[in-house]
């Protein structure tokens, strides 16, 4: 299916939204409980190596490889559209047994903190323009593996 270049900017930044609304309530819930406050490169150091950040990985590597997908030829986009809903979807599903990482964090804060409540909202309107995800968990698994493939020889190929 062709998403157009309109659909992607605005999953684009939804993802960018809600992904800068986490790092944000992260970093303050990490200040307080190491009564510090990290400047911006110890905060990008704290995101990429440390266990406390390690949560926010999943949607980070999500988005880099949306954006090199964004950047590809109509074709190769059009390939990988429908496994992009499922990946987002799964990620931010609770359903999974036990909860991803990333789930457990996740929903308690869109349940306490308006700005991130927001946030989601805006990301579930983007998504619901972009083709239903496959329902059982393996398909959905496999779609975002193929997808992270993609993205990565896509990365190679520049």
């Amino acid at each position: 299916m062709m998403m157009d270049a309109n659909e992607w900017q605005k999953l684009a930044k939804a993802l960018r939204d809600l992904h800068r609304t986490l790092v944000e309530i992260a970093r303050e819930e990490y200040d307080r409980s190491h009564l510090t406050q990290v400047s911006p490169g110890e905060l990008l150091q704290l995101l990429t190596t440390n266990p406390e950040f390690e949560w926010l990985r999943g949607l980070s590597e999500l988005m880099v490889d949306l954006d090199v997908l964004h950047d590809a030829a109509a074709a190769e986009r059009a390939e990988v559209a429908t496994a992009i809903r499922g990946a987002v979807e799964h990620l931010l599903s609770n359903a999974q047994a036990p909860a991803g990482l990333f789930a457990e964090r996740y929903w308690p804060y869109v349940q306490n903190n308006p700005r991130l409540a927001m946030a989601h909202g805006a990301l579930k309107q983007a998504l619901g323009t972009w083709p239903p995800a496959q329902i059982d968990t393996t398909t959905l698994l496999h779609e975002r593996h193929r997808l992270a493939e993609k993205a990565r020889h896509l990365t190679k190929r520049k």
